[in-house]
């Protein structure tokens, strides 16, 4: 199986070092604002639904970024 970062579409089949970010929904709501931030790639939760996978720092911290300013906008 293949991984796709969620910022440049990097793929990789097995991705070490990567990051994962799992949104979870507010309880009794649609709004997806909690976040799990992973620094350690753990390939189980990857396969999570809400799981957003990057290849790099800088790419889990850019998508961090835009979530924040999507959420407090």
């Amino acid at each position: 199986m293949e991984f796709l970062c969620s910022v440049c579409g990097r793929r990789e089949g097995e991705p070490q070092g990567w990051h994962l970010v799992i949104e979870m929904a507010k309880p009794g709501s649609n709004v997806r604002n909690t976040m799990f931030i992973l620094d350690r790639w753990d390939g189980k939760r990857a396969h999570d639904p809400n799981a957003a996978s990057f290849c790099s720092t800088a790419c889990k911290d850019k998508y961090l970024a835009e979530r924040h300013r999507q959420l407090f906008a």
